[in-house]
């Protein structure tokens, strides 16, 4: 067992807490859904436990550390996905479509494999821009034109996600 093990039993009664607080007030019916509840938390946590054992059982990724890191990375996930909208609705909507749709290799230089599937999946879930591929330390990205391209090139989205991997600010 890691130095976290205690830890664990502590995000476990977080999640546990969380969910029991936003399921509101119970009946008969609730009770059901209390168990069903409790019963996916379990789930939750036994696959945590195995990604963790996966990892070596000392992955960054599952230390309380990156736990407190996470809400920066949900905040910054949430603004550029909001600003790729933005711009994706604006290539929709203008009368004359200009796309130029490319591919572009970009290096991920996350610590764990995890970390790199995790940023491959942050490309993917922005609008304008698909991973395609993930190989040998670099992934190939599909974006719809140079803006869409140019958000990835920067570099942000990967530093973000070394960021909750516990590499440097």
């Amino acid at each position: 067992m890691g130095a976290d093990a205690a830890v664990r039993p502590g995000v476990l009664a977080l999640l546990a807490a969380v969910w029991l607080s936003l399921s509101g007030p119970y009946t008969v019916h609730e009770w059901l859904i209390l168990v069903f509840g409790l019963v996916s938390v379990g789930f939750v946590w036994r696959l945590y436990l195995a990604l963790d054992r996966a990892a070596g059982g000392d992955s960054e990724f599952f230390r309380a550390s990156s736990w407190l890191r996470l809400p920066r990375f949900l905040v910054a996930f949430a603004l550029k996905v909001a600003a790729a909208n933005l711009h994706t609705t604006k290539l929709i909507l203008t009368p004359r479509i200009d796309l130029h749709p490319r591919l572009r290799r970009v290096p991920a230089s996350q610590k764990t494999s995890f970390g790199q599937v995790l940023y491959a999946n942050f490309i993917t879930l922005t609008p304008g821009t698909i991973t395609l591929d993930l190989r040998d330390d670099e992934l190939l990205v599909y974006a719809l034109d140079a803006e869409s391209e140019a958000d990835v090139v920067d570099g942000s989205m990967d530093r973000d996600v070394l960021r909750l991997e516990g590499g440097s600010d």
